[in-house]
């Protein structure tokens, strides 16, 4: 089987003690923008709650996309990328580590990707199509800020976290 190269990208020398300083510091700005996406989503919740003769009834559909974004950075950050490097493709039915880390890899993605896609769902049928007030629209956009601050945080966690020790990333087309 060839393997068709993508994109070969050659990442400058970072210094070892740079290295693990970056790593804290992607840990630290995925934790702040985890903790800005629920911030948003509460301020609207509170502020829906606060506000007299609201127009639009916030539910527990509105707390779906955050839930599924969550769930989906949990499974994603749990996999190790050196699990899903495995070349042995068998078809003896036992399906090796590998196969089982895509599979909750993509699960943990489809969550990610469906959390997002219910928040912009959600701000276009509640919010948008019946024209609320302005003033009321920001609390549709809390959803889609909150979704949209997980997903990015899922992606620099990601990335810190299974950063290889030497300094280039192949994306391969098998």
């Amino acid at each position: 089987m060839t393997r068709v190269f993508i994109w070969n990208c050659q990442l400058p020398r970072i210094p070892s003690a740079w290295r693990e300083r970056l790593r804290d510091f992607g840990t630290y700005a995925s934790g702040a923008l985890f903790t800005l996406g629920w911030w948003f989503f509460i301020d609207g919740l509170v502020l829906a709650r606060t506000h007299e003769e609201f127009p639009v009834k916030f539910g527990f559909e509105d707390w779906i996309p955050g839930l599924l974004c969550t769930l989906g950075m949990i499974i994603t950050n749990s996999i190790d990328l050196s699990l899903l490097r495995d070349d042995s493709f068998s078809y003896d039915g036992s399906g090796g580590l590998a196969g089982k880390a895509k599979l909750t890899l993509f699960i943990g993605i489809a969550l990610l990707a469906g959390g997002l896609a219910g928040s912009i769902a959600i701000l276009a049928i509640k919010y948008i199509v019946p024209q609320v007030d302005a003033s009321v629209l920001y609390i549709g956009f809390t959803n889609v800020i909150q979704t949209c601050s997980i997903l990015l945080s899922s992606i620099i966690l990601w990335f810190v976290h299974n950063a290889e020790h030497d300094n280039q990333y192949n994306f391969v087309l098998n």
